[in-house]
C-alpha cells in the first residue's frame, strides 16, 4: 500500500499544476514511523471527509469513445496536486485511467472549446497511457480561425472544493485530443468524489 501511495503522489505531481498558482501549504502526510519499528498509534488518523475511510472515495459513472478506453475498476483512489484533482485508478501498480479536472468553482456549465481553455485556464486530462486534454493539437491555427477546433462539449460543475477532495461534474458530449497524435477522446456521465485518499 505504500507503494501504491508513494506512486500515485509522483504520479499526480507529474500530471499537475502548470505554475499559474502558487501559496498552497505543503501536504501532511502524518506522523512518521517510529524508528525503533513499534507499531504506530493507529487511532490517530486523518480527517477522510464526509464518508468513512470503508466507502469509495469516488464514483466514476463515466463513458468514453474515440481512441481513448481508460478503466475505473481497479483501485480507484482521489489525490489532490495544487488546485487540481486526479482520480485514477491502478491494477497491479498499473496505471488503468486517471482524469484530471483543474476548475473554478462549482455552479457553472462551461463549455469547452480550444479558447475557453486559453482563456480560463481550466484544465480536462483523460490520462492512460498517453493524454487527451481540451486544447487543440494544432492550437495555433484553431485559435487563429484557420482550422476547425476539435474540442468541444459542456462541464456542469455541480461542486468542485479540491483542497477537501470533493467534486460533481457532469460530462456531455467532451471531446479532448491528444496532443501528440491528434487522435479524440469523447467523455460523457457523472464523475464525484467524496474526499481525498491521502
Amino acid at each position: 500500500m505504500r507503494a501504491l501511495s508513494l506512486s500515485l503522489l509522483m504520479f499526480s505531481l507529474a500530471c499537475g499544476d502548470d505554475g499559474r498558482r502558487g501559496g498552497d501549504a505543503p501536504v501532511d502526510f502524518g506522523p512518521p514511523e517510529p524508528l525503533d519499528g513499534s507499531v504506530a498509534d493507529a487511532a490517530v488518523s486523518p480527517d477522510l471527509g464526509p464518508r468513512d475511510a470503508g466507502s469509495p472515495a469516488a464514483e466514476v459513472d463515466l463513458t468514453f469513445g474515440g481512441t481513448c478506453a481508460p478503466r475505473f475498476d481497479g483501485d480507484v483512489v482521489v489525490v489532490r496536486n495544487a488546485e487540481s484533482i486526479a482520480i485514477s485508478a491502478t491494477d497491479g501498480g498499473a496505471l488503468e485511467g486517471s482524469v484530471q479536472l483543474d476548475l473554478d468553482g462549482a455552479g457553472s456549465t462551461e463549455t469547452l472549446s480550444s479558447q475557453h481553455r486559453v482563456d480560463t485556464a481550466q484544465v480536462v486530462n483523460v490520462i492512460t497511457d498517453t493524454t487527451w486534454t481540451n486544447l487543440a493539437m494544432d492550437s495555433g491555427s484553431v485559435l487563429g480561425g484557420s482550422a476547425p477546433d476539435p474540442i468541444a462539449g459542456t462541464l456542469t460543475i455541480a461542486d468542485y472544493r479540491p483542497a477537501d477532495g470533493v467534486l460533481d461534474v457532469t460530462f456531455a458530449g467532451v471531446v479532448l485530443q491528444n496532443p501528440s497524435d491528434g487522435s479524440l477522446c469523447e467523455v460523457d456521465g457523472r464523475l464525484r468524489t467524496f474526499r481525498l485518499s491521502f
